[in-house]
């Protein structure tokens, strides 16, 4: 009776191989994650919904937002693309204001404007 498939392998020797390939993966994951982390926008300018000359269009810095994760916010609250929104949306708890509500973060009414709006 002959077989096509490999005999089985020692257990000891199969065991090794698997924490290897976990060992490569955790690697590779400790690489990665610093790259990606440096491949991500610090700052993004919100789009305006309206050109208007002043204020300056908003500026979010995700550094000042480190205690977040980023699927805290993406893709439920925002999209991975940036996108204008108003005053309004926030006071209706949309984008910035699903956090900056008065109860999990400051209220985007008690802010100052340059806050946000700042030029650099």
């Amino acid at each position: 009776m002959s077989s096509d498939s490999p005999a089985p392998r020692p257990p000891a020797l199969s065991a090794r191989r698997s924490f290897r390939g976990w060992l490569a993966l955790l690697g590779g994951a400790l690489f990665a994650t610093p790259i990606l982390a440096f491949t991500l926008p610090q700052d993004v300018r919100i789009p305006p919904v309206k050109a208007r000359p002043q204020p300056v269009p908003a500026l979010f810095s995700h550094w000042s937002h480190n205690t977040q994760h980023c699927y805290s916010c993406h893709p439920g609250v925002f999209p991975q693309a940036p996108l204008g929104f108003t005053h309004q949306d926030m006071r209706e708890g949309r984008f910035c204001g699903s956090c900056h509500d008065g109860k999990s973060a400051k209220a985007v009414s008690a802010m100052r404007c340059e806050g946000c709006h700042v030029a650099r």
